[in-house]
């Protein structure tokens, strides 16, 4: 399996910047899975079809060739399978598709496949279930101590669950206030814990804001997701065992 699952605050930038900086001896491409709704037709200024609903609606046992067929290349150079914009009809696409792709996904050793997953509340979700490596996005609360703590209470929360499951863990932490990469290492209990720019125009130019790529590439983010995309994929092609997949009691559904 070559799926990497990320998950939590900002999880489409940092799809995005995983896709971006990966290791360019091997391809990736970004699905989303977000049941809110995709943003990634609109960022990259794609088309909104075909993507996830056509892969659901084409069949109910889509094969990879299908699935091929629904990727999209985007003008900066990542492809990528988008999600329905509309929350509605992203979550019911999401929902078949857990079914009917997600399995196909995961049984891709190449390219990579980056998903992203959403926000979790409360358990792990079917994507994180069928993972070889899962990514937390967290950004911290800078101004309160406390918000901060209570937010890496959560992370920790479902690290464990992932630990308990035997999935490589990693979490991106934005920002390093209140609280440092060590601080949060301690605390969280993933396999890692990357420090990832709070870099607000960088973020806006992976959204679609216009913006030099020359600056974008020399920008704090870019360097920071370039040493997470590092630590993934080294956790990715480690000798692991294989990671059954969750039973349905302990699955939820991701909700922004």
């Amino acid at each position: 399996m070559s799926l990497v699952a990320v998950v939590g605050d900002g999880c489409t930038t940092t799809a995005l910047g995983l896709a971006a900086t990966w290791q360019r001896d091997e391809s990736c491409f970004v699905a989303e899975f977000d049941p809110a709704g995709g943003c990634l037709s609109a960022w990259l200024d794609l088309p909104r079809s075909p993507g996830l609903a056509e892969a659901v609606a084409g069949s109910s046992n889509p094969s990879w060739p299908d699935l091929q067929r629904t990727i999209q290349a985007s003008p900066r150079g990542i492809d990528v399978i988008v999600a329905p914009t509309r929350p509605v009809e992203a979550a019911a696409v999401v929902h078949a598709a857990e079914k009917a792709v997600l399995p196909v996904l995961a049984a891709v050793t190449s390219p990579v496949v980056i998903v992203d997953g959403g926000r979790l509340r409360g358990g792990l979700s079917n994507v994180v279930g069928r993972c070889s490596v899962a990514v937390i996005a967290h950004r911290q609360h800078a101004g309160s101590a406390a918000a901060a703590a209570l937010g890496l209470e959560r992370v920790a929360d479902l690290a464990s669950l992932m630990t308990a499951r035997s999935i490589p863990t990693v979490v991106a932490l934005v920002g390093q206030r209140p609280y440092s990469v060590d601080e949060a290492s301690d605390f969280v209990g993933a396999d890692a814990v990357v420090a990832v720019a709070d870099d607000p125009w960088a973020a806006a130019v992976f959204a679609g804001r216009a913006g030099s790529r020359a600056r974008l590439r020399r920008s704090a983010l870019m360097q920071s997701l370039t040493e997470l995309s590092g630590v993934v994929a080294a956790l990715l092609h480690r000798d692991l065992a294989e990671i059954p997949a969750l039973p349905d009691e302990m699955l939820v559904e991701g909700r922004s």
